[in-house]
């Protein structure tokens, strides 16, 4: 069962590309995209966005490599996302902007998280 469809990753990855941001900024609107509480199968919440793999999972999904959301026992949330990628595609300078865009998305769920003033 696939509870966030590779494809909602791919499709934010895209549109965003196609608003030629940034990569960081293309980070921050697919990790947004899929930024929510879900239930998997066994009752148990977890964030996708939160989910082991996922910068690998982004990458996949700006460059055209196959991903997934699978079940995986061993971590924490019961699920990790899974992607085909090129040994040299997730280097440092893509991982920098990964890291960017989940500062940019801390930043987004504190301010959301805020009272109204």
């Amino acid at each position: 069962m696939e509870l966030v469809p590779a494809e909602l990753l791919i499709a934010a990855a895209h549109m965003a590309m196609s608003d030629h941001l940034t990569p960081s900024q293309t980070m921050t609107v697919v990790l947004r995209a899929i930024d929510h509480e879900l239930r998997g199968p066994d009752g148990k919440p977890f964030n996708p966005a939160r989910t082991a793999g996922i910068g690998e999972a982004i990458y996949a999904a700006m460059f055209g490599y196959p991903l997934a959301l699978v079940a995986d026992s061993k971590a924490a949330s019961g699920w990790r996302w899974q992607s085909s990628i090129p040994e040299h595609g997730y280097g440092p300078a893509f991982q920098q902007s990964f890291l960017d865009a989940l500062v940019d998305v801390g930043d987004l769920r504190r301010r959301r998280a805020e009272p109204a003033a």
